[in-house]
């Protein structure tokens, strides 16, 4: 890590304890604003900069931020609490899972960013979950392997049919839609033990972590939840996460906490890990996607995949979530969902000539030599596609 991310992790371990951590001597705001953007940390940012006294001209436009992110925090959670209790009052289960869950840990839920609201539902209670929304003016945008998406103005909930998606074949192959791990809290709100809380975060950061990259606000949640939830079954924890083939990288990651959060000691493996998380932003890269999917694929496919094949099918059949965001006519007419898939390419080539040059040139650095070594970098921070 280079100065510039270590007075990021400072800000954050501020944000979040209170108290005032040591920046470098030549610290500028100004080079920490490109993680802000690309890691979603603003209010913790900011919140942190205020405790360690910080004078700097972009204080205001980030208290601004600040300001924006509580507005926004305070009106996804009111748009949450009303559709439980909806639910509730309906007679469906429901179990809040990552972000909405995580939120409530932090000093201050706004300091917490959230893109959407995660609840895992029985899926043959959707056909009551659906008047439930319409009527409480959400629309329904997309549909994947594992989410039922719906927005309103001020809320993207995603119905989780399963806890992760089925491509993800041995994490899925342990959890199954996750009910089996539900426990019947309140009502008709379920929760997981703890520690089944605590192994599922932990394979949710796997999971992205090695499907192409994931940001420091989750690290910060996984330090969080230990810290909050003391006396867990650790036994049963590495038991568990052994079964899933992650016990080696839950080590690596309880290392890099404490690296980050604790001033515990850096190893290598710990410095490769905050380079590729302090490099991903927030969701990764999509090259790093490409080259996990294509190491994914390999593993239980016989058939020889080329990277830059994938990569170009990517770039030219992007995910529908994905098209959606920027065709705003696919969200008042889904139907043309096709049209855009087939028109595009051709649009690319007539229209966009610099980006085809841009991206001929990241196909080009797509060969076997950067998967494997990407497979490699995996293999060592002790994570890996099993099946």
């Amino acid at each position: 890590m280079n100065a510039v991310q270590k007075d990021v992790i400072a800000l954050l371990r501020s944000a979040v304890t209170g108290v005032a951590y040591p920046l470098s001597a030549d610290f500028d705001l100004e080079k920490v604003r490109p993680y802000i953007k690309q890691h979603h940390i603003l209010p913790l940012v900011y919140e942190g900069a205020r405790i360690c006294g910080v004078e700097s001209s972009l204080m205001m436009q980030l208290f601004t931020g600040y300001c924006k992110a509580l507005q926004v925090s305070e009106g996804q959670m009111q748009e949450l609490e009303r559709i439980l209790r909806a639910f509730e009052e309906s007679g469906i289960d429901y179990m809040p899972l990552k972000g909405c869950r995580m939120k409530y840990l932090y000093p201050k839920p706004e300091l917490r960013m959230m893109g959407d609201a995660d609840v895992l539902i029985r899926l043959e209670q959707y056909d009551k979950i659906i008047p439930i929304m319409e009527q409480l003016g959400f629309t329904a945008t997309d549909e994947t392997d594992h989410e039922l998406i719906w927005k309103s103005q001020n809320l993207q909930l995603e119905l989780h049919k399963r806890l992760v998606p089925s491509q993800n074949k041995d994490y899925f192959a342990y959890y199954g839609d996750g009910w089996h791990l539900a426990k019947e809290h309140d009502g008709h709100y379920f929760r997981m033990t703890r520690e089944d809380e605590w192994i599922y975060e932990l394979t949710h950061f796997a999971k992205h972590f090695r499907d192409g990259g994931i940001g420091c606000r989750h690290v910060l949640d996984l330090w969080m939840y230990h810290k909050a939830n003391p006396g867990m079954d650790e036994s049963y924890v590495e038991t568990e996460l052994e079964t899933l083939g992650l016990l080696e990288f839950y080590r690596n990651v309880c290392r890099l906490t404490r690296f980050w959060f604790e001033d515990g000691p850096e190893d290598d493996v710990v410095a490769l890990m905050s380079d590729y998380i302090m490099a991903s932003g927030s969701w990764g890269h999509l090259e790093e996607r490409v080259r996990s999917i294509t190491v994914r694929e390999k593993k239980h496919s016989a058939v020889s995949f080329s990277v830059k094949l994938v990569y170009a099918c990517h770039l030219l059949f992007p995910p529908a979530k994905m098209l959606r965001r920027k065709y705003t006519i696919l969200q008042k007419a889904p139907w043309m969902l096709p049209v855009v898939w087939l028109i595009r390419p051709f649009y690319k080539v007539l229209f966009e000539c610099k980006t085809l040059d841009k991206r001929k040139k990241e196909m080009h650095a797509l060969d076997k030599k950067s998967v494997e070594q990407h497979h490699q970098m995996l293999k060592a921070m002790g994570i890996d596609y099993r099946f």
